[in-house]
């Protein structure tokens, strides 16, 4: 009777990540896209690795007959491996646009799943997972990169993140044993946000150690170092042909970047009043310090998290006693650094003063291009606080009060988000690209700037020699054994942890 109990559960689990998923892609099934801002750019990314596949296999790096034509190296500043997928439906014979709507569906089905299994780890309970899945994948801010922006490398990294964070909780929050799968977790979130988008590999980064600063007292312990050191082996086996293939791409091709330094981004931060808001709609602005919330993109976080942060302070105010010091630390952390990346993301930020501190801080400035990527770490933690709140709920209300407040505060966050979809259909432009139609291609015309600002010099196809494929082979054999081990060992369960 036990089992079956077990059994109906993990069915509901896996019912209700697949909702999750239908409800994320709803406006996939139709015969048009929504013409986010990089959807051109990433129609051409898949367009050039399956030309790729067909002209030189798997060692394309850069895109030919891209601007002038010296080709563009998307596979080195923006990682192409998971574009492979829809390449290879292409090669099936799909058209671009069903390849991409494809694609689009298979990355919300591992985000809806991908962060139930990240925050079950965490806190060791199925239908807290289940709520962090809604929460993290039907979040306003997701919603507006897939489909506003069609931001597909930070939608990507966003997959990985969650994994960050359970390795962080794991390594750090655990005692003895239960810590041994932390290195795994951690080492597959940085690889797969690596692989994905490069400035958030950076974020995930900085919050990697602003994490570790939080938990800096469990660094005396020897078992914490000796995650860390295995998370870093595993980390650079699995990414060890990667790097090399920069560093050849580096050594043998050169680049040409156009300056990147001096340009202000503080215009491009949002408006207070958008983190929070409960009706997002299509808009397309982003110098929102000069033109206010006019025609805005709706970028935000959404009223769900503010009520997170709202029930979370009343309860550690009113009734802080109640709760164990150990979870109201956790909470007070991600709620700091929720906050701290919102004021970040923010126009009262002063980022146009940092500018212009010295060189350094001019030309990492600028590379941000916008603030309002900070809100990936935001919507992580906030999500995090928001499960907290729901055990903090059941702890002092009972189990049915808690799950009420879970499902009503799931509701609100698929609420923000549906509105939010509906909104871009009924008043986004759109796309409809047929089968044999040609994808413009961006190329500068004689005296004028590119387009892209970074380009390959002159270096069409990466040589790749046998040393790469051997450390291609190393980094592959290195993921199969971490599925391998995962599988054997059952590292997401709640039980032998």
């Amino acid at each position: 009777m036990e089992n079956r109990k077990l059994d109906e559960k993990k069915i509901n689990i896996i019912l209700g990540c697949l909702l999750l998923t239908f409800l994320a892609s709803l406006p996939l099934f139709t015969d048009f896209l929504l013409c986010g801002a990089d959807l051109q750019y990433q129609l051409l990314r898949i367009e050039a690795l399956k030309d790729g596949l067909r002209e030189a296999g798997l060692t394309l790096w850069a895109k030919p007959n891209w601007v002038e034509p010296k080709g563009f190296s998307f596979a080195f500043f923006y990682g192409d491996t998971f574009l492979y997928i829809p390449a290879l439906f292409r090669l099936a014979g799909a058209d671009v646009q069903m390849s991409y709507r494809m694609f689009l569906v298979l990355i919300n089905g591992a985000t809806a799943f991908g962060s139930f299994a990240a925050f079950r780890k965490i806190f060791r309970d199925d239908y807290t997972g289940l709520l962090g899945s809604a929460l993290y994948t039907m979040s306003v801010y997701r919603v507006f990169l897939l489909y506003a922006e069609a931001e597909v490398g930070e939608v990507l990294a966003l997959v990985f993140l969650p994994f960050v964070l359970a390795g962080v909780c794991v390594i750090f929050g655990r005692e003895g044993g239960e810590q041994k799968y932390g290195w795994l977790w951690l080492s597959l979130g940085l690889s797969g946000m690596l692989r994905s988008h490069i400035l958030s590999f950076v974020i995930g980064i900085l919050l990697l150690a602003v994490l570790t600063a939080v938990y800096a007292s469990s660094l005396k312990k020897a078992e914490v170092w000796k995650q860390i050191g295995m998370g870093s082996a595993a980390f650079l086996l699995l990414n060890i042909g990667y790097v090399y293939a920069m560093v050849q791409y580096v050594r043998t091709g050169g680049f040409v970047v156009n300056p990147v330094s001096g340009v202000p981004i503080q215009d491009k931060g949002v408006q207070i009043v958008q983190l929070f808001m409960a009706f997002y709609q299509a808009g397309g602005n982003r110098e929102f310090g000069a033109q206010g919330v006019g025609d805005a993109a709706p970028v935000g976080l959404g009223l769900v998290f503010l009520a997170a942060v709202m029930v979370f302070c009343y309860f550690v105010f009113v009734y802080g006693d109640f709760f164990e010091k150990e979870e109201k630390k956790r909470g007070y952390a991600a709620l700091g650094t929720g906050l701290a990346a919102c004021f970040m993301s923010c126009v009262c930020f002063p980022w146009d003063s940092v500018l212009k501190w010295s060189g350094l801080t001019s030309s990492l400035v600028s590379m941000i291009q916008a603030p309002w990527h900070f809100l990936q770490a935001a919507l992580l933690v906030f999500t995090m606080l928001g499960c907290i709140t729901y055990r903090m709920a059941g702890k002092k209300y009972g189990k049915v009060s808690g799950r009420i407040y879970g499902i009503v505060l799931a509701g609100l966050g698929c609420f923000s988000s549906s509105y939010l979809v509906a909104n871009l259909l009924f008043y986004y432009d759109f796309v409809r690209i047929r089968m044999g139609e040609e994808i413009w291609v961006p190329i500068a015309e004689e005296g004028e700037e590119a387009v892209l600002p970074v380009l390959a010099s002159g270096l069409q196809i990466f040589p790749a020699d046998g040393i790469w494929y051997g450390l291609t082979a190393v980094s592959v054999l290195t993921l199969a054994g971490c599925f391998v081990y995962m599988l054997r060992n059952k590292c997401w369960s709640r039980g032998k942890e």
